[in-house]
């Protein structure tokens, strides 16, 4: 992959919040959905083999199915798997579903999908070993793996007006979520609606994760740097997002028997 000085987001992370039904675009204009290294790191898609974690916004998913791709989504919430493929139907974009949590996918054979993609989960992900090894699990050989996070820079401070003022260790992993709490009252922010605890993972446990679950990060970008309208304090300067792009080796070849 290319190295990238500085890129900004999606345009759907700076979409008007009154535009409600911007997923009926996204067959037109992907990029609403997937940014530039996203795409970049995905490249042709068409016919290949996807699997999406987490609904979210269901932008993405829309995105690769209107690419060609043959995507499938695992959400553990059947009402969000319900509501995005009727939106896929609307927009003429197949997809398929595994209502099942995100790290047990035990009715997936492995070597399954060419492509893995989960943006805004790992949050939610109380075992990322075990996470990343399933994902490890069904990508076929020469699979790729694309994480996008919100940055974990971003998940320290108070949400309060003005200065940033730190709230919480960038090294405390669990933090208990307050029932009122996603992160600053908006039902579209990264974390909203996730449960009852958040998991700030560092990016060097991203690497150990991945590493452990035998794939090789092959890049990593931090993204955009502007101020979302779900924050609270001043973070513009601060990077949005964390991607990572992790790969399944191809097996060694065995040596020959004399």
């Amino acid at each position: 992959m290319n190295q990238h000085e500085w890129v900004p987001v999606a345009p759907t992370w700076e979409r008007n919040p009154d535009d409600k039904e911007l997923w009926r675009r996204v067959p037109v204009m992907p990029s609403l959905a997937l940014n530039t290294v996203e795409m970049e790191a995905l490249g042709p898609v068409a016919g290949r083999a996807v699997c999406v974690f987490g609904v979210g916004d269901g932008m993405a998913a829309l995105a690769l199915g209107a690419l060609g791709a043959r995507v499938t989504v695992v959400d553990p919430v059947q009402s969000l798997l319900d509501m995005i493929l009727v939106r896929g139907q609307i927009i003429g974009v197949q997809l398929t579903y595994i209502q099942s949590e995100l790290c047990e996918l035990a009715g997936t054979r492995d070597d399954t999908f060419s492509f893995a993609y989960a943006a805004q989960v790992c949050q939610r992900i109380e075992d990322l070993n075990r996470f990343y090894a399933e994902i490890a699990r069904i990508l076929l050989p020469g699979g790729r793996l694309i994480v996008n996070q919100y940055h974990p820079f971003r998940r320290i401070w108070k949400q309060e007006p003005g200065h940033p003022q730190i709230q919480t260790s960038y090294f405390e992993r669990r933090r208990a979520r307050e029932e009122e709490d996603d992160l600053a009252g908006d039902p579209t922010a990264p974390d909203a609606g996730f449960g009852r605890f958040d998991y700030n993972w560092t990016i060097s446990d991203h690497f150990r994760a991945l590493s452990a679950a035998g794939l090789y990060v092959s890049a990593i970008e931090e993204v955009g740097d502007v101020r979302q309208k779900w924050e609270i304090p001043t973070l513009k300067g601060l990077p949005e997002q964390l991607l990572l792009v992790a790969d399944k080796p191809w097996p060694s070849p065995q040596p020959s028997t004399p």
